[in-house]
């Protein structure tokens, strides 16, 4: 079965192999014409941008009385145009989060290419969001000025060791006594009263952005224009084949044209695969029918041995059982 399966691949790979020599580019258009006195074959091939051209063009033939052989060849490339809605997703840092420094850190419009679509994107500023890039830790020094008046005498009693101030304790850092008023005591001037001017401050801390990162979505169109396919036009000049010549006609052996000649390899050659396998089935039928007739031959021999032997042994049994009697 292994041999079978293997000649069969061979087989199929030699009519893949056939199939691909003579695989060619057909026409999508053909095109006899007399123009001004010339007659022309033109053949147009519309195909993949990666066909060489040199391909396509036929060595010298005849068609319906006149002989042709190859003029020149025109291009055409196709591309393929399409057009979609796009967005993408912008990032800029800025130091400041106010939104004009935002404006001017985002471009109104950018520029998308994708090796494919093409095209100009705009900002939406709808979708602008800020964010701080991260923090840091800041200290700072919060201070305050208290005054104490009407006081009787510059008594640290009369100050208070520490204050409040947006919800922060400032510790008093000191004191400016001042002479608020006077009295006459025998003929003196001595103050009558103070007024205290005491300076209290601390240490506080805050959280600052050490930047700000801005996101935003610019849309539009994009297009498309790449190369799809190219449309090559082969153009074949022909002279009037003399009367007295047969027209020539290319032959392939027995086959009048190409198309003959590959219908008849893959015939053939589907002849020959079917052929081999008929060929190994008879072989193998048979092989089975020998081995048959051999087994059955052999059981038989071995019966016919067996029922001799036994005869044998019933024959020394009687001849045993005479001897008794005469004893």
């Amino acid at each position: 079965m292994k041999r079978l399966i293997s000649t069969a691949l061979a087989l199929l790979l030699i009519l893949g192999s056939v199939a691909g020599v003579f695989a060619m580019e057909v026409p999508t258009q053909t095109v006899i014409q007399n123009l001004n006195g010339t007659q022309q074959y033109i053949k147009v091939y519309t195909v993949s941008p990666d066909i060489d051209p040199e391909s396509l063009i036929e060595t010298d033939f005849s068609y319906e009385g006149f002989d042709y052989s190859y003029s020149d060849m025109t291009k055409s490339d196709n591309y393929f145009e399409n057009e979609k809605e796009n967005s993408e997703v912008y990032t800029a840092e800025t130091e400041k989060k106010d939104l004009s420094a935002v404006l001017e850190a985002l471009p109104p419009s950018i520029d998308f290419d994708d090796g494919t679509y093409t095209g100009t994107l705009y900002l939406d500023h709808t979708t602008i969001e800020t964010k701080a890039a991260g923090f840091v830790s800041k200290s700072y020094t919060v201070s305050d000025t208290r005054e104490f008046a009407n006081l009787d005498s510059n008594d640290m009693a009369y100050v208070p060791q520490a204050v409040t101030k947006d919800g922060k304790t400032l510790q008093l850092v000191g004191v400016d006594w001042q002479v608020q008023s006077t009295a006459l005591v025998d003929d003196l001037l001595v103050p009558a009263s103070y007024k205290a001017v005491a300076q209290y401050s601390t240490k506080a801390s805050y959280s600052a952005a050490t930047g700000y990162i801005s996101t935003a979505t610019y849309s539009g169109k994009v297009s498309c224009n790449e190369l799809e396919s190219v449309t090559y036009t082969v153009t074949y000049v022909g002279t009037e084949t003399p009367a007295e010549e047969e027209p020539e006609v290319v032959r392939y052996g027995l086959f009048k044209d190409r198309k003959s000649l590959i219908i008849g390899c893959i015939l053939f050659v589907m002849f020959v695969v079917f052929g081999v396998f008929a060929v190994l089935e008879f072989i193998d039928f048979w092989d089975k029918r020998d081995r048959k007739k051999k087994a059955e031959k052999a059981k038989e021999k071995n019966m016919v041995a067996s029922k001799a032997g036994q005869q044998k042994d019933a024959a020394k049994e009687e001849k045993k059982c005479e001897e008794r009697k005469y004893f």
